[in-house]
């Protein structure tokens, strides 16, 4: 008797648990405008005082209707806040419209004379310190990054090898102009996804910690700088004596007299593939913080009327608010971006801007193409950071979204001669055109006090655990304070060879 009452026990324990992984689905929604139809994004939507989400580059939403007991609340730029219950969530259809909120300047200041772009901006600048947050504080994160290299053009080309007659010569010569063109076509891109948390002193990264890394890798189409040197390597190793040593040339220059393959190029034991250097992820969050620090160059600088120009272009609502739109452009010939500032028309705090090169400019760049064939330039540097009034009424960097591109190309061929009687050569030429693209966003939200330090005792690590994945899996993307996965993530599926 006891043994079956266990047993029913046991099943209507089984039944629940199932009831409730059954209620616990996650359901995407996305967000367009009611006007055009195009998808709104970047939209914030809470969950709570200070938890939610944000609407992907496609405008969509992962939520679970039955976390959000107290219904939710989507706020955008220029659009008139939407507010859902639970139960309309529910039943809320996949596709919800917003309605955009622009509005005519004199409703703005009700008896008052609308400030000038210039008179907004500075009374920015000069409450910065009493708008923004200082002091130390702890957040949830969640950060993405996609990466992906477009060749223009590749060559490589096996143009002399003492140890192959010439139709060996012409085979490998084949095999390796196939790699080149196995590699432009390849367009290849990469995701990583982490969840975390993350410490900000003064107004700058203090750190990281890191509970959860997915990344998206083919490692059959995987064609970054490093895995091009890595190909590339292997090729000249075919042609190489490793017992040898070799002078190598450039052209008429001489790069080194004695270079020893089995040093110089034999691979060395390295991290797993399944691991990351943790200090270029740090470093990649404590630059985004940078750009939404008030206290750096970034947001200082694009408020600086002396390095840049004003005009208003309107005013809109955001989460009831008027807000002023000031567009800005360069005034110096240092200064590299035009984009937009919205400011909060009472405490005239920045709640978000948007940025780009400026007609005409570009980051760092050199060309030398014609004296060592190689030329570069930063030629893409976009993106937007939008700001939250935080519990004290002070604001903070809620998300910052940046993309990242260049231009390389790089001509060089390369002559090694064996350091022995017989003086064997091998010649290579690699020509390389084309361009990296880089997109990282970064989710931030405050944590709950009463969770205490996170970060007592701890130490950063030098490497991280990631798992990577040749297809998507929807269970991996189930937290409701990520960014809903972009559809191309989704469709994402290594063909096996």
């Amino acid at each position: 008797m006891k043994k079956a009452l266990n047993l029913r026990l046991c099943a209507t324990l089984l039944l629940g648990l199932l009831a409730s992984g059954l209620h616990a689905q996650q359901r995407t929604w996305k967000l367009t405008d009611a006007q055009t139809g195009s998808p709104v994004i970047f939209a914030t939507i809470r969950t709570g005082a200070q938890s939610g989400t944000i609407s992907n580059e496609e405008g969509a939403f992962n939520l679970d209707p039955g976390q959000a007991k107290t219904g939710i609340q989507i706020s955008c730029m220029g659009y008139r806040t939407l507010t859902l219950t639970s139960q309309e969530l529910e039943n809320a259809p996949e596709t919800l419209q917003m309605t955009p909120a622009a509005i005519a300047l004199n409703e703005v200041r009700v008896g008052e004379a609308i400030p000038s772009a210039e008179t907004v901006i500075s009374r920015a600048r000069a409450r910065l310190e009493q708008n923004y947050a200082l002091g130390t504080a702890s957040f949830r994160v969640f950060y993405r990054q996609s990466e992906a290299m477009a060749f223009d053009r590749l060559d490589l080309e096996l143009e002399k090898a003492s140890d192959l007659n010439r139709e060996a010569l012409k085979a490998a010569d084949a095999r390796l102009r196939r790699l080149g063109q196995d590699l432009v076509k390849s367009q290849a891109r990469e995701y990583l996804d982490l969840n975390g948390m993350l410490q900000i002193h003064a107004d700058t990264l203090g750190a990281l910690r890191i509970s959860r890394a997915t990344a998206l890798v083919d490692h059959n189409r995987d064609y970054s700088p490093e895995q091009i040197q890595q190909r590339a390597q292997e090729i000249i190793l075919d042609h190489l004596d490793t017992t040898q040593t070799y002078k190598v040339k450039t052209g008429i220059f001489k790069i080194e007299d004695s270079v020893s393959v089995a040093d110089e190029f034999l691979e060395q034991e390295d991290a797993s593939r399944d691991s990351s250097d943790f200090g270029m992820l740090r470093h990649s969050h404590k630059e985004l913080l940078r750009l939404a620090g008030w206290q750096g160059n970034h947001l200082n600088r694009l408020l600086d009327a002396d390095w840049y120009r004003y005009a208003f272009l309107g005013a809109t609502y955001f989460d009831g608010n008027y807000v002023y739109a000031i567009a800005f452009s360069p005034r110096r010939h240092k200064a590299k971006f035009s984009g937009t500032l919205y400011v909060d028309a009472a405490s005239y705090a920045v709640l978000k801007m948007d940025y780009a090169y400026a007609e005409g400019r570009e980051g760092e760049k050199v060309n030398l193409k014609l004296l060592l064939g190689i030329k570069y330039a930063e030629n893409l540097y976009r993106g937007t950071v939008i700001y939250r009034r935080n519990m004290e009424g002070k604001y903070a960097p809620y998300f910052i979204q940046r993309e990242q591109g260049n231009y390389i190309y790089l001509h060089r061929g390369l002559k090694f001669i064996e350091n022995s009687a017989a003086g064997r050569k091998v010649a290579f030429d690699f020509l390389m055109e084309g361009g990296v693209r880089t997109h990282q966003n970064l989710l931030v939200q405050p944590m709950e006090s009463e969770a205490g330090n996170p970060f007592e005792g701890y130490t950063e690590p030098k490497q991280i655990y990631v798992r990577q994945l040749d297809r998507f899996a929807p269970s991996v993307w189930q937290d409701p304070e990520v960014m809903a996965p972009l559809e191309e993530m989704r469709q994402f599926r290594v063909e096996k060879p």
